[in-house]
């Protein structure tokens, strides 16, 4: 039987960033987010997501022709927990969300100065995130470590790892002054604080932080090049032993594994899933190259 081959064809604009690649031991498997229930793209991604075996890209000044091997729902969904297993399997979306003339897009000024619709956005999008946190931090952290968000927005992240993790100091900073000002009328504990600061100039002294939380280095939120510049500051603010954990609504903008490597870091996973079993996103656990590799948590 002759092997089916499909094409798929994606003009220049907005949609390019919806398209994903997942690796699983060194092949390459095409897909595209689709829009939840809220009619948002999140960042949650499902085996029925997958179009199948990527066989060849070719950019041209009218957009993207891929051509791809369509697989079975059974074997999306192996390939799922495949994924999981390994550091190195990974996903990666090629392109930032893009105008009609190839410019980079981002989220308007309103967006950031709206901190109640950004909280409850926020509440909805960012569980699987937060659960992840929690169990990967709470084996890893010393009593009294020092986790910092150096771009909080609501607050509501690192707060819920102030309650989850009662034992640990928890630090958020954000340069927008309404968002802070949300976050400590809404979120109080005693290991818990909020600065208002821009990430360019951290709140918190070079090599003291335990665990840094990048939330920010994606999609929409800034340019390409920014993200990369930030990343390698930023890592500056780790202690020898400390945790890097990169997330995001919407894709992280560059190759992890490629500035982890410039920055003398390795990547320990690449991948999370939902505790039901259903779907996955990048979740990315970054240390320092001279610690021992940890397993990888189901």
């Amino acid at each position: 039987m002759a092997t089916v081959v499909k094409q798929l064809f994606e003009p220049i604009g907005p949609a390019l960033n919806a398209l994903f690649v997942l690796t699983v031991e060194g092949v390459e498997y095409l897909g595209r987010k689709q829009r939840d229930e809220h009619q948002e793209l999140g960042s949650r991604l499902t085996p029925d997501m997958l179009y199948g075996r990527l066989l060849k890209s070719t950019w041209s000044d009218q957009g993207l022709n891929c051509c791809y091997q369509p697989i079975a729902s059974a074997n999306k969904r192996a390939l799922f927990r495949q994924a999981l297993l390994a550091p190195h399997n990974r996903v990666h979306f090629p392109f930032p969300v893009l105008g009609q003339q190839c410019e980079e897009l981002f989220a308007s000024a309103d967006y950031w100065n709206n901190p109640e619709q950004l909280a409850t956005n926020l509440d909805r999008q960012e569980q699987h995130f937060r659960d992840a946190c929690h169990v990967l931090l709470e084996k890893r952290l010393p009593e009294g470590a020092l986790i910092h968000d150096p771009a909080c927005s609501t607050g509501t992240f690192i707060a819920s790892i102030a309650r989850a993790l009662p034992r640990v100091r928890c630090m958020g900073a954000d340069a927008s002054l309404n968002m802070i000002e949300h976050a400590r009328r809404h979120h109080r504990s005693n290991n818990l604080a909020f600065r208002r600061a821009d990430a360019h100039t951290p709140a918190v002294p070079l090599a003291s932080c335990d665990a840094l939380i990048l939330r920010f280095l994606n999609a929409e939120v800034m340019p390409r090049q920014t993200a990369v510049n930030l990343f390698h500051s930023l890592a500056r603010l780790l202690r020898a032993d400390g945790v890097m954990i990169l997330f995001g609504h919407t894709p992280l903008l560059f190759e992890v594994s490629v500035e982890a490597r410039r920055a003398g870091m390795v990547v320990h996973r690449s991948l999370a899933g939902t505790a039901t079993g259903d779907s996955l996103f990048q979740f990315y656990h970054l240390e320092h190259r001279s610690l021992p590799c940890l397993p990888i948590a189901p």
